[in-house]
């Protein structure tokens, strides 16, 4: 059974990749933060603690909430357990109570469940009961994914009812050959995304490492482009945030798209 005790704040671990939400909504942060100030209470947020680390797997709003509100400690549910056990137990936060959902925040927490591993081999109805979505949903992430080979195509997946399926044998002779994953310089752009980014004249048919990586640029490029948060709200959500290493990721990448830039004579 979890222990329910005061946790301090600052030993809490908010950057394990346990955000179940797509974006962080300031307006409910200052709506919380008003309310604990009154004197309101909420219940506790979800920690799991693997013998070093506390990792926050849900209550993102009500931790930045007590933390603005000037609280040193914040009620918890504590679990024993690993930060990938943090991270599983955050795709299924929210799911029922909580704030709403929106369409990014299912979406977030689908990928990232395909992506786990304890997500790799379960069907698609086992990762849609978990994360509190439908399981075609599941399935059209999983051929997105398998599609970029930003997951591997499994031919065994477990049901709910506990056995194992071997999905390569599904449709008989007509079904196609299981691919292995390629690596970087045997990862050609496909001919239609190439015409799609507008890039024919680059050398992306050619199986080079450039090819595999002018694809992965156009795929983030591309996910950038569609955010449903906007720059300020970012922006607002960095000036709070004490994660540098972010930040530096963020300053390096700018480099890099400078210097690409600079290199193919685009001001």
């Amino acid at each position: 059974m979890p222990e329910r005790n005061l946790l301090k704040i600052d030993v809490i671990r908010t950057d394990g990749a346990t955000q179940p939400r797509a974006a962080i909504d300031f307006e409910a942060v200052f709506d919380y933060m008003d309310a604990m100030a009154d004197g309101a209470e909420f219940p506790p947020v979800v920690v799991f603690y693997d013998g070093a680390s506390y990792w926050l797997a849900d209550g993102f709003h009500r931790v930045r909430a007590a933390e603005q509100a000037g609280f040193a400690e914040i009620a918890s549910e504590l679990h024993q357990g690993t930060q990938q056990d943090a991270q599983w137990y955050s795709f299924a936060a929210n799911k029922a109570n909580g704030l709403r959902r929106t369409n990014d925040d299912k979406h977030r927490a689908v990928n990232a469940a395909l992506k786990h591993p304890k997500g790799a081999g379960l069907s698609d109805s086992q990762i849609a009961r978990h994360v509190g979505v439908d399981h075609k949903t599941v399935a059209a992430w999983r051929a997105k994914l398998e599609g970029t080979w930003e997951i591997p195509k499994s031919a065994e997946r477990t049901g709910g009812d506990g056995r194992t399926t071997n999905t390569s044998k599904i449709g008989g002779h007509r079904r196609n050959k299981p691919k292995s994953r390629p690596t970087p310089s045997d990862d050609p752009v496909q001919t239609d995304e190439i015409s799609e980014a507008g890039l024919e004249s680059l050398p992306c048919a050619n199986g080079d490492l450039a090819a595999h990586w002018c694809r992965r640029m156009f795929s983030a490029s591309e996910d950038i482009t569609q955010c449903p948060v906007s720059a300020k709200d970012l922006a607002a959500a960095f000036r709070l945030s004490n994660n540098t290493q972010f930040i530096n990721l963020l300053e390096k990448t700018r480099d890099f798209i400078t210097a690409v830039l600079t290199e193919a004579g685009i001001d």
